[in-house]
């Protein structure tokens, strides 16, 4: 667990290279709620926070302004709080494990199976929302854990149920509609001494999101504008053709052992040529499941387990991209989760027959190789792979743009320089004076240095350095 530790939370500057447009953005709004409690379009407060015509989920955004009100705006630390947050969970789930079996050998193996996971391990090394999603999942499995071995469904874990769910749904957009899933799979707990529990439950659930309907009919449609961007769904589809996408989405999306080979495609997200899902991990899944159906009918709480793994892909199976390591982030955490009951009884078989210390010896060695595998890929091919698309070459354009003192300009219709250049000021101690947005149609004055990205300039410049997309120039303004 130490080793799992050490591993999640060594955060290399260079792997992922540079720092995503994304990260920027939510990072600069963090920085700026710090200090200000106000957004960078000056929103005291915001619920949600508008970044490139999206709308990010507040709980990553704000647990992150905290830090930075003590530690001030800094890359390393918004990715080591994505790296806290996944890591959490994965020690979480060793303890939930524990819980389940009592044997502390199932509980480290469970740690090495997640903290050595490769998709969450991806997931941790990055700073954006749903970081934090898998962490609630994890916590809201131990309450009701905790509530189901105690026979003791009372109020207490009836709100708490209820309040880890709301949180969820703030947490991730995919997760707005997992949540409500969820709270309606609380049903598998129903019996006559647990309505008062499942009665809070849902009734604090449903206050909680209360301000996330009020801010949907304040802003109509802030809350879908991303669903509305990604969803395959269009509207001269029938209603049989979008069931029929939707079904091939979803088992194209758990389609588990091309996540062993492979994955997300994207390769921002995903290093290619590597597995996300340790086969080991897959396997015991796959065992821990059948031995979790035969249980359901006496053990709710892994009835419960079974039909949120199969809820989880729902939310990514109605968007147009397969295999998407952010939209799916729980999975892994699920897979995790069915492979307690798989490690219980290997653990219980060993203690009869020596001939399962082969079998856990034989999986203890598959991982252990894949995962060096992946590791060694990641280490010396990840950074080169994903320069251009984290935007690496970015910070030295803007370190050459504000060497002289002066202001940058950009144009309006550029949102994504906008947050480059912001967060590169607020961590180095420039004025954000010097970060100027152009007014629509406006030209800057004659000389001064214009950063932009794709589109070129709408008045006369010349270009005079440049990385992938994004570019300096210098106006000149005819007299």
């Amino acid at each position: 667990m130490l080793g799992v530790a050490s591993l999640h939370l060594w955060i290399d500057p260079s792997n992922p290279p540079g720092f995503h447009r994304d990260e920027a953005s939510i990072a600069y709004n963090a920085s700026t709620i710090s200090t200000s409690l106000r957004d960078e379009h000056g929103g005291l407060l915001p619920l949600y926070i508008e970044s490139f015509g999206d709308y990010k989920s507040p709980v990553f955004v704000y647990a992150l302004a905290g830090l930075f009100r003590l530690t001030g705006p800094s890359s390393e630390v918004a990715r080591g709080l994505g790296a806290v947050g996944v890591l959490a969970a994965v020690l979480l789930l060793a303890l939930l494990a524990f819980r389940r079996t009592r044997d502390v050998r199932v509980a480290a193996a469970v740690a090495a199976l997640g903290g050595l996971s490769p998709w969450l391990f991806e997931l941790g090394r990055v700073a954006v929302e749903v970081t934090l999603e898998p962490l609630v999942l994890v916590v809201l499995l131990l309450v009701l854990e905790d509530a189901w071995r105690r026979n003791r469904w009372g109020v207490t874990h009836g709100v708490a149920a209820g309040a880890l769910l709301a949180l969820l749904a703030y947490t991730y957009a995919g997760a707005r509609l997992l949540a409500p899933l969820l709270a309606a799979s609380l049903l598998v707990f129903a019996r006559r001494e647990r309505l008062r529990s499942l009665g809070a439950a849902w009734a604090t659930f449903a206050v909680l999101l209360m301000p996330l309907i009020a801010y949907a009919v304040r802003h109509p449609g802030a809350l879908s504008a991303r669903f509305h961007h990604t969803t395959f769904v269009k509207g001269d589809m029938s209603d049989w053709e979008v069931v029929r996408t939707f079904v091939g989405n979803y088992l194209t999306d758990i389609s588990l052992w091309s996540y062993v080979t492979g994955g997300d495609p994207k390769p921002h997200i995903h290093i290619a040529g590597t597995g996300m899902l340790l086969a080991t991990g897959v396997a015991l899944a796959a065992a821990g499941s059948v031995l979790s159906i035969r249980v359901a009918r006496e053990d709710r709480w892994a009835a419960f387990v079974l039909l949120a793994t199969i809820l989880v892909p729902i939310p990514a199976a109605l968007t147009a991209d397969r295999m998407n390591g952010y939209r799916l982030a729980l999975l892994p955490i699920m897979l995790v989760v069915l492979a307690i009951p798989a490690l219980e009884a290997l653990v219980q078989w060993a203690a009869r027959d020596r001939r399962a210390l082969v079998v856990a010896g034989a999986l203890t060695a598959v991982a252990l190789v894949q995962f060096a595998g992946f590791l060694s890929t990641y280490h010396e091919k990840g950074g080169f792979a994903r320069a251009e698309l984290y935007e690496a070459g970015v910070p030295a354009l803007l370190a050459q743009a504000f060497a002289n003192g002066a202001a940058v300009h950009m144009d309006l219709d550029e949102p994504r320089a906008h947050a480059h250049a912001r967060w590169y000021a607020a961590t180095h101690d420039i004025s954000q004076d010097r970060v100027v947005v152009l007014s629509d149609g406006g030209v800057p004055p004659d000389g001064s240095i214009v950063f932009g990205r794709a589109q070129a300039c709408d008045f006369e410049c010349r270009e005079f350095a440049r990385s992938d997309t994004y570019w300096l120039a210098r106006a000149r303004v005819p007299n």
